[in-house]
C-alpha cells in the first residue's frame, strides 16, 4: 500500500506572493518610450507602424495605441511589426521569477492578422550591450505570444468583451510574461508586436496598458519542498493498471532511455516513441531520380552521402526487450524537414500569402533558397517515395527498404502520419466566418502544399488525404491489396515508377494488424482549433469511402491531441470539449479512435505555489497542484476510455517539453503526479484544499454525458 501522505495534504500556505517591481507611468512618461527594432533585428523603426498615447475609451487611465502597417508584396518579406522601448529607472535586476505583466485590447478584425509579442530588453553599455543597429548582446530575453491566445475573437468564447470603439467590437485580455533568464540587469523593456505571416495590415490597431513589471516577494515565508520518497521501482508499475486487457489505453512514454524491463521505461510503459528519430529530416539527401530530373539544379546539402539515416538499432533494441509495442512520429510536417524538401515548391501558386481562394503556400522554417517549382506529379512522387521507404524499411523485410530476413519485422501499433498541420491562430477567424472551414486554416507548407497545388475542388486531390492514402499502401491491409489490383488502371504514373509494387501487386507487404494511422496537433483546447480539425477528418473520411482504394478503414483513423498543456483551472474541461467532439465522429464511424499523444504540465506562475521549470525541485503546493491536474486528465481519460488508443507520457523521468513535468523526477523517484495518475478519486479527495482553484472540474468530468 502507498503512504497516505502521497495522497492527502492540508494547505502548506500561501508561500512567496508577487510584488510591484517597477510600475510604467505611461503619461507621464510617454515622452521617453522610442520606436526600436525587434529583437531580432530584421524588422527596424519605420513611419507607418507608430504608437501613441490615448485616453482609454473603455474606462479610465490611458493606454497605448499601436498603429501597423505592412504589405508583404512591398516588403519582400513574410511577415512585419515593429518594435518599443521604454525606459526602467532605476535599472532592474531580474530572474525567473520576474514577470512583465499588461492588458491587450483588440478587435474581432484583428484575430487573424498579429502573431505575436515579445517581452525583452536592451542595456546600455558592458558586455550584454545592444543599441539601435540591430545587433545582439547577452541580454536578449524574449517571451512568445501567440495570437491563438485571444480567444476572445473565437465563435466560441465571447467572454473578453469590453467595449466599442472604432467601429468595431473590442476585447482584453491580461498577460503576465515569465523572463526566461535566470539573473540580468534590465535598464530598458522591449515590447515587440509581429504581424501574423503574410497578413496585409494596413493601419491595423491595437491597445496595450496597466504596464508593469512584479517580482516574488523575498521577504515571504516560501512554502517547503516536496520530498519524494519511493524509487520508480518501489511503486506499482503504471502500466499494470493501464492497459487493454484492464479495459484502459495503452500507456506510453517518450525518451531514449535503455528499454529494458529493469528500466523505469521498461518497468512502467507499453509504447514507446522518440521525438526525433523518425521525422522527415532523416530523409538526408534528394532521391537520385530527382536530381537526374533537373541536373542543373543545386539541391541541399550538395555533398555525397547516404539518402536515409534510420534509427534502426532503436527500434530493434525495443522489439527485442520484450512485450513492447512502437509508435512512429512522424511522417510529414512543417518543421526538421531535410533542406533538398524544403526547396520544393508549387509549380502554380503565385502569392505566399492567404487569399479569399485559399490557394497559398508558405515556405517551412528551415528552408534554403534556391527553391525549385515542381509539377504536382513530381511533388506526389517525392512524399509517396517517402512514406514507402521509411514504413516499409520496418515492416517488410524486403531489402529494397534496406531490411532483411535475417532482421525481421519490426512492428509498429501506430504512426503520426500528419503532425501539427492547422495554423496556430487562424482557426478561430475562420470558424468564426464558417463554421464547416478546414482547408484554409492549414499551414501549407510548400513541398506539401505543391502536391495539391491549384486544385482545391476535389478533396482526393488535396495532400493530406494523400499522405493518408500513401500510408494505408505503405502498409497495406488485405483489402487495399486486393483493390490495388483491382484498381490496376487508376494507379497514378508516379506510384509506379519506383518500384514499390510486384508487377502491380502489394501482396507481399499485406499486414495483419496495419498500424493505426493518426492525424497529430496540439492547442485542441481551443475549440476553434479542435473544430477545424474536426471537419478536416469527418470530409475526408466521408470522401475516403466512395475511393475506389478504400481498404475497410477509415483513412484517418486515430485523432492525435498532444497535450504539452499547462496547469489551469479549466484545462480538464476544456479537453472533454475536444474529446466529446471527436467521440461523436467514432460514434459516426467517422473516425476509430483517439490517442493523448504527448502528455507533460508546466508549471505556471498563476497556479498554486507559483512558478516552477522541470527538473527543478517543487515546493508541496506546486506538485500538489500538478497531482490534482493530472488526476483530472486521468479522470477524463477513465471516462473515455473505450474511445482511447493510447496515452503518451512525453518522457520517463526529469523534464518533458519547455520545461514540463512528467511522472518521475529527475533522480527517477515517483513524483505526487505518478500517485494521482494511479488514483486519481483519492488524490483529488486528499487534496481538496485546491477544490476552489479547480473549480468544479472534477463535477465537470464525473459528471453523466
Amino acid at each position: 500500500m502507498h503512504n497516505c501522505d502521497h495522497y492527502s495534504r492540508d494547505d502548506p500556505g500561501s508561500g512567496l506572493q508577487r510584488i510591484s517591481a517597477h510600475e510604467f507611468s505611461i503619461k507621464k512618461e510617454f515622452s521617453s518610450w522610442k520606436s526600436w527594432r525587434t529583437n531580432d533585428g530584421r524588422i527596424l523603426p519605420n513611419s507607418k507602424s507608430v504608437f501613441s498615447l490615448i485616453d482609454n475609451p473603455f474606462g479610465t487611465g490611458e493606454l497605448i495605441l499601436l498603429s501597423t502597417y505592412f504589405d508583404p508584396d512591398i516588403s519582400g518579406r513574410s511577415f512585419g511589426g515593429f518594435g518599443i522601448r521604454a525606459p526602467v529607472n532605476p535599472a532592474l535586476d531580474v530572474n525567473y521569477h520576474t514577470f512583465v505583466e499588461f492588458d491587450l485590447y483588440y478587435s474581432m478584425s484583428a484575430s487573424d492578422k498579429y502573431m505575436k509579442f515579445e517581452i525583452w530588453s536592451t542595456s546600455t553599455g558592458g558586455a550584454g550591450s545592444q543599441d539601435n543597429s540591430g545587433s545582439q548582446g547577452t541580454n536578449r530575453t524574449p517571451v512568445f505570444i501567440r495570437s491563438s491566445d485571444l480567444e476572445g475573437a473565437n465563435l466560441f468564447n465571447i467572454n473578453h468583451r469590453c467595449g466599442y470603439y472604432n467601429d468595431e467590437t473590442w476585447f482584453k485580455k491580461s498577460f503576465s510574461a515569465a523572463i526566461p533568464v535566470p539573473d540580468a540587469k534590465w535598464e530598458y523593456l522591449n515590447i515587440d508586436l509581429h504581424t501574423e505571416t503574410d497578413a496585409f495590415v494596413n493601419g491595423g490597431l491595437l491597445m496595450i496598458g496597466n504596464i508593469r513589471i512584479t517580482k516574488l516577494d523575498p521577504c515571504g515565508v516560501p512554502i517547503p519542498d516536496v520530498i519524494n520518497t519511493e524509487k520508480y521501482n518501489e511503486v506499482e508499475p503504471i502500466r499494470k493498471k493501464y492497459n487493454k486487457d484492464n479495459g484502459y489505453f495503452l500507456i506510453g512514454t517518450e525518451g531514449t532511455e535503455n528499454f529494458s524491463s529493469g528500466s523505469l521505461g521498461g518497468y512502467h510503459y507499453e509504447l514507446f516513441v522518440s521525438h526525433r528519430n523518425l521525422k522527415p529530416e532523416r530523409h538526408l539527401r534528394a532521391p537520385l531520380w530527382l536530381k537526374n530530373k533537373y541536373p542543373g539544379f543545386s539541391f541541399f546539402p550538395e555533398t555525397d552521402g547516404p539518402e536515409w539515416e534510420l534509427p534502426t538499432k532503436y527500434y530493434l533494441d525495443i522489439r527485442n526487450a520484450g512485450c513492447y509495442k512502437l509508435h512512429g512520429h512522424c511522417l510529414a510536417w512543417i518543421n526538421q524537414a531535410p533542406p533538398w524538401m524544403c526547396q520544393i515548391i508549387p509549380e502554380n501558386i503565385k502569392y505566399r500569402q492567404w487569399n479569399s481562394s485559399g490557394l497559398f503556400y508558405t515556405i517551412g522554417y528551415n528552408s534554403n533558397e534556391p527553391f525549385l517549382k515542381v509539377d504536382r506529379e513530381t511533388a506526389r512522387r517525392i512524399y509517396f517515395n517517402h512514406i514507402m521507404y521509411e514504413m516499409r524499411h520496418f515492416m517488410t523485410t524486403d531489402t529494397r527498404y534496406d531490411s532483411s530476413e535475417e532482421r525481421g519485422i519490426i512492428p509498429f501499433h501506430s504512426f503520426d502520419v500528419v503532425n501539427a498541420d492547422v495554423h496556430e491562430s487562424r482557426h478561430s477567424f475562420l470558424i468564426y466566418k464558417n463554421e464547416d472551414e478546414w482547408k484554409t486554416s492549414l499551414k501549407h507548407v510548400s513541398w506539401l502544399m505543391a502536391m495539391t497545388d491549384n486544385d482545391f475542388s476535389d478533396i482526393r486531390q488535396h495532400y493530406i488525404y494523400l499522405l493518408f492514402k500513401f500510408a494505408h499502401i505503405a502498409v497495406p491491409n488485405a483489402q487495399m491489396a486486393e483493390k490495388y489490383k483491382e484498381s490496376s488502371s487508376l494507379i497514378p504514373e508516379y506510384m509506379k515508377l519506383d518500384n514499390h509494387d510486384n508487377n502491380g501487386s502489394i501482396d507481399a507487404f499485406i499486414c495483419e494488424k496495419p498500424p493505426v494511422l493518426i492525424y497529430n496537433d496540439y492547442e485542441i483546447t481551443s475549440q476553434s482549433k479542435a473544430r477545424i480539425i474536426y471537419n478536416m477528418i469527418k470530409e475526408i473520411n466521408a470522401a475516403w469511402k466512395t475511393d475506389p482504394f478504400y481498404d475497410g478503414r477509415n483513412l484517418i483513423e486515430c485523432m492525435g491531441i498532444q497535450g504539452h498543456d499547462t496547469v489551469s483551472p479549466a484545462l480538464a474541461s476544456q479537453n472533454m470539449q475536444a474529446v466529446s467532439l471527436f467521440s461523436g465522429l467514432i460514434d459516426e464511424g467517422l473516425l476509430d479512435t483517439i490517442c493523448f499523444s504527448e502528455i507533460d504540465l508546466r508549471q505556471p506562475d498563476t497556479a498554486p505555489g507559483g512558478r516552477a521549470l522541470a527538473p527543478d525541485i517543487m515546493n508541496q503546493k506546486q506538485a500538489d497542484s500538478i497531482g490534482y491536474q493530472y488526476a483530472l486528465l486521468f479522470k477524463l481519460f477513465e471516462k473515455y476510455k473505450n474511445y482511447i488508443d493510447h496515452v503518451i507520457i512525453w518522457n520517463p523521468f526529469g523534464s518533458g517539453w519547455g520545461n514540463s513535468y512528467v511522472l518521475f523526477d529527475h533522480e527517477k523517484m515517483a513524483s505526487r503526479a505518478y500517485y494521482a495518475v494511479m488514483d486519481p478519486d483519492k488524490f483529488i479527495r486528499g487534496h481538496s484544499y485546491l477544490d476552489s482553484y479547480f473549480d468544479g472540474e472534477y463535477e465537470k468530468i464525473t459528471s453523466a454525458t
